[in-house]
């Protein structure tokens, strides 16, 4: 028998999985890893900068976490890349509280996130400036991962929050709060097209001293997205064993529609030069006192391309 390989990973969403990260603990939960022969370990921190740091720190070997992280890290000269990503946009919704009934209301708002640079932070900062509202009209404030966000929304001490959609789902049926959906799914997919995600990176050292390792890696992770989007049956596998949120079933359903038509899972691995071009270009634009750095710097797209000449792309696999 083949010796199993062991890796460790931290996890940028700290101890709960959402709808949008859910691909990790498919891997996990429905065995595609295993099936690689790798063992998986997770360490839960909060947020993606953090993960990245606790690789750099040599805690784990590689982190789950948003895209933005990892490319401040490099342009700041830390060596970290990305080996493939496990989203391909946010399922989310922006929760308000009822006295925001409109956008141009959101100016002055206070908004929670994660924390400064985290995927919450990127995807709101693109949020509002597709509204054409300033940055310095929000106040911003670092509150921690959706448990910490939903309890200030709960206790009226924050105006605005972007949550996982199956908790605002939760929120919003739930006639006790003074909570509702301002922009839902389709509303964010319009106004931020491009939307950061969710991607597995790790140092170049590591890259070049496990390159086994990290193929099982993007090899279980592309297969356990196929699954998530092939099979509502192991969807909802995953969905009732990791996403602690629980909805009605035909919201579970909707949930995962949502997801197939929107091309949120990761099919084959999305590490292609004109998306990461698309979300650079973004990046830059938000951060321009950051200096440039080249696609190749920070994808090792090398494993997802020997992981579908073995898997074929899904492209192939439709035909």
């Amino acid at each position: 028998m083949a010796s199993r390989l062991a890796i460790r990973l931290a996890a940028g969403s700290g101890p709960t999985f959402g709808v949008d990260d859910l691909a990790c603990a498919a891997a996990t939960h429905l065995g595609t890893w295993a099936d690689e022969g790798l063992d998986v370990t997770w360490t839960p921190v909060h947020g993606g900068v953090a993960a990245m740091q606790s690789v750099l720190d040599g805690k784990v070997d590689a982190s789950y976490g948003g895209l933005g992280p990892v490319l401040r890290f490099r342009a700041e000269n830390r060596p970290v890349r990305i080996v493939v990503s496990m989203a391909r946009g946010l399922a989310q919704n922006l929760v308000v509280q009822k006295r925001i009934t409109s956008t141009e209301q959101l100016r002055g708002a206070t908004w929670a996130l994660d924390g400064f640079g985290a995927l919450s932070h990127h995807m709101a900062r693109l949020l509002v400036r597709a509204l054409s509202i300033s940055e310095s009209e929000i106040g911003w404030q670092a509150v921690g991962p959706p448990p910490e966000r939903i309890a200030r929304l709960l206790a009226d001490t924050i105006d605005v929050s972007l949550i996982r959609v199956e908790e605002a789902i939760s929120l919003d049926l739930d006639p006790s709060n003074t909570l509702h959906n301002l922009l839902g799914f389709a509303d964010l997919k319009r106004l931020v097209p491009v939307q950061p995600h969710g991607v597995l990176a790790t140092t170049e050292a590591y890259e070049s001293a496990h390159p086994e390792h990290l193929l099982k890696l993007a090899r279980g992770m592309i297969r356990a997205s196929r699954l998530l989007h092939e099979d509502f049956a192991c969807f909802r596998k995953v969905y009732d064993r990791y996403v602690t949120v629980k909805v009605p079933d035909e919201y579970v359903c909707r949930i995962w529609e949502q997801e197939r038509a929107s091309g949120g899972f990761a099919l084959d691995g999305e590490l292609s030069e004109p998306h990461w071009s698309a979300q650079m270009a973004l990046f830059w634009e938000l951060n321009p006192a950051l200096p440039r750095i080249a696609l190749a710097d920070v994808v090792a797209g090398r494993f997802v391309e020997a992981a579908l000449a073995d898997l074929g792309t899904a492209q192939a696999l439709d035909a």
